[in-house]
């Protein structure tokens, strides 16, 4: 189908043949398109699957004339590819929107560049991947509610969260946030001061930018069972932190900045600060700071590689190396041990095997792999 905008405005289960077979699309190419694709009207309940939906535009800054707007809309096993607008590249949602088993992919906006809500949106098995935005959100911007699980952010590249920019409410499960680069600040994350953030059994890695490759939080963010690794920046590689951080039983380790190599806190607001329980943060590479600068409190039985440059303050069991003692925590490189999401698995010999107190962790590991294995839990997101 080639043509002008689709309007759909009465109930309606759209099924293609595939992705491959059954494209929609409001042009002949990318760089022709004038208008959006698909516009779903207020009150209508939508199903599309089977479909591939490309080459739409829309440069209006109105909400009304953006390429995909939904009301009640499921979007299972379809493709989202190759188009363009202020805001909301791909998909634009102002109402309750399902995307499973789909692709959103190679779109450009201003801002979101593969998906823009301003709603409700769950996203399960999908992939948003190569998607650019001058400002925030080149994958994703979130000023609704906003699930995720099983999903792939990959390689988009934007100003500021250029996988994620949460602006709501979030709950991210068992996701990998890779590779993604943004200009400005958090190159995997950003939950801006208004955010509340929760990264579950997920994996934030390969990521760049010139502050906080991995995270940047503003807001309130819990990070449990998840792996901060091998993001790089100039400043705070892993995480940079000006709100309020809980980290449980994760791994923050390999990640590379100039300062500030694993996390950075820097306390903006009175009531901010962040605190870590069964957490190694460690092998982490900075000239200063490399595994933490600022003030960290522990709920106990954290791993720290190296305290130079950071007021960390100790609780029962941790186990706290210096610049003349690290404490080597001896992971393995961050690979598939099995479970949706990359680890870094612990060698047999590493000091976080069994160094949990007895039942003070969670029942799981990131991969999903029952807790304790051994007399006790191990530190950290994965459990030997």
């Amino acid at each position: 189908m080639t043509g002008g905008e689709l309007v759909i405005d009465k109930d309606l289960n759209l099924v293609g043949a595939g992705p491959e077979a059954t494209v929609i699309q409001a042009a002949v190419s990318w760089d022709l398109a004038v208008h959006r694709v698909i516009k779903i009207t207020e009150g209508s309940v939508v199903s599309i699957s089977g479909v591939t939906i490309r080459y739409g535009s829309e440069t209006s800054t109105e909400v009304r004339m953006i390429p995909f707007h939904s009301e009640a809309v499921g979007m299972p096993s379809s493709g989202i590819e190759a188009m363009r607008a202020e805001f909301g590249g791909g998909i634009y949602n102002q109402g309750t929107l399902t995307i499973s088993d789909s692709i959103v992919t190679e779109n450009y906006a201003g801002g979101g560049g593969g998906i823009f809500n301003g709603a409700k949106i769950t996203i399960e098995n999908g992939s948003v991947s190569g998607n650019r935005s001058r400002g925030f959100g080149a994958g994703i911007f979130n000023g609704g509610i906003f699930q995720v699980s099983n999903t792939v952010i990959e390689n988009n590249v934007g100003g500021s969260g250029a996988g994620l920019s949460n602006w709501g409410e979030a709950y991210v499960m068992s996701a990998t946030f890779d590779g993604n680069r943004s200009k400005i600040s958090g190159g995997g994350v950003y939950n801006h001061s208004i955010g509340v953030m929760t990264l579950d059994s997920s994996t934030v890695s390969h990521n760049e930018s010139a502050i906080a490759g991995g995270i940047n939080n503003w807001g309130r963010l819990r990070v449990i069972n998840s792996t901060i690794s091998n993001n790089t920046a100039d400043y705070a590689a892993g995480i940079d932190n000006r709100g309020v951080l809980t980290l449980t039983n994760s791994t923050v380790t390999g990640n590379a900045a100039l300062e500030g190599g694993g996390m950075v806190v820097r306390t903006m607001v009175s009531n901010a600060g962040a605190s870590i329980s069964d957490t190694i943060l460690a092998g982490n590479t900075a000239s200063q700071g490399p595994d933490c600068l600022g003030v960290i409190a522990s709920l106990g039985h954290n791993l720290i590689g190296i305290d130079s440059g950071c007021e960390f303050i100790a609780g029962e069991g941790d186990s706290v190396g210096t610049a003349v003692r690290p404490v080597d925590a001896k992971l393995g490189s961050l690979q598939t041990n099995g479970g949706p999401t990359a680890t870094n698995a612990l060698l047999p010999d590493s000091p976080a095997i069994d160094a949990s107190a007895a039942g003070s962790c969670l029942s799981l590991d990131q991969r999903g792999v029952p807790r304790p294995r051994g007399d006790s839990c191990d530190i950290g997101s994965y459990e030997r």
